[in-house]
């Protein structure tokens, strides 16, 4: 399994909890779409879902607006 990497502040709401997308439990977390969801959900669903970017890792390179200029 891969770990991700959400040392950024932006995943932590420190204001409110809210029910996490994928089990419903209370959480601060927040995945870069802004969705609430725990870390280790979101690990489980990536998993679960190889090939699919809806939670991604700080260190994963962030695709541009189709911008690939080498």
């Amino acid at each position: 399994m891969t770990l991700l990497v959400w040392r950024d502040g932006a995943h932590f709401d420190r204001f409110s909890d809210r029910p996490c997308v994928l089990c419903g439990g209370p959480t601060p977390l927040r995945s870069h779409k802004r969705e609430p969801v725990h870390k280790v959900c979101a690990e489980n669903w990536n998993e679960a879902n190889p090939g699919e970017t809806r939670f991604v890792s700080d260190a994963q390179p962030r695709r541009s607006d189709g911008d690939d200029h080498a």
